[in-house]
């Protein structure tokens, strides 16, 4: 409850008094209005979001510094790029399938401490370039390049007639590659934007490589796959 104070002395005043206790003066105090009210509540809810937000940034200057770890991370995460996360999962699914395409080749050995160093390396390799990736694509997405539907579909029948797949071809083209629809128009669309974000930088009047090295150096990259 409110406490009123008399305005002659600063003595306090009971609820509905109308003379004050301490002064004997007469008084009138007459209770906020809801105007009032809301005015105050706006002013308190206004100072409350003020404070979040400060927490807020000091949360995530630190958290972009390092000194508090990143709640995304846990043991089945190999990086962190901009704040999304690329998974072990993912990480290893693409690692056994080069390793796989590798050792089909008949020359590359894996065993002894030769194999294991070049193992170690190719996993390193694989994991720098799905960050790159992963950096073009959320760079892309602060810079508002989106793509259509219509797009995707373009491509699509662009990659069949290419290689001169109906659309039966094309779904064993799919399997075989241990895709679906769903998956492959994912992937496309995240190629098309890379794309785009590099023609982007081109009308910047930048090379590929001075663009790519500036979006690298906005992107904060936490890894934890060894």
């Amino acid at each position: 409850m409110e406490k009123f104070e008399c305005p002659q002395c600063g003595g306090p005043l009971g609820s509905g008094a109308t003379v004050c206790g301490e002064c004997g003066k007469e008084i009138n105090v007459q209770p906020p209005s809801p105007a009032q009210e809301e005015k105050r509540s706006g002013k308190n809810l206004y100072a409350f979001l003020a404070v979040l937000l400060v927490v807020l940034g000091g949360l995530a200057i630190l958290l972009f510094i390092g000194l508090i770890p990143n709640p995304l991370r846990d043991s089945s995460t190999a990086a962190i790029v901009n704040g999304e996360k690329i998974s072990l999962v993912e990480l290893n699914k693409k690692f056994d399938m080069y390793k796989k395409m590798y050792g089909q080749d008949g020359k590359t050995e894996f065993s002894g401490p030769n194999g294991e160093k070049m193992l170690e390396q190719l996993r390193r390799q694989i994991l720098d370039s799905m960050i790159q990736d992963k950096i073009l694509a959320t760079e892309a997405r602060k810079e508002m390049i989106s793509v259509s539907p219509q797009e995707i579909a373009e491509k699509i029948n662009a990659i069949k007639n290419s290689m001169n797949l109906s659309d039966k071809d094309f779904e064993e083209f799919l399997k075989n590659h241990s895709m679906n629809l769903s998956s492959f128009e994912k992937r496309l669309e995240k190629d098309i934007m890379i794309a785009n974000l590099i023609d982007k930088g081109a009308k910047k009047g930048l090379t590929k490589d001075a663009w790519i090295k500036e979006l690298n150096s906005r992107a904060k990259v936490e890894i934890f796959s060894k």
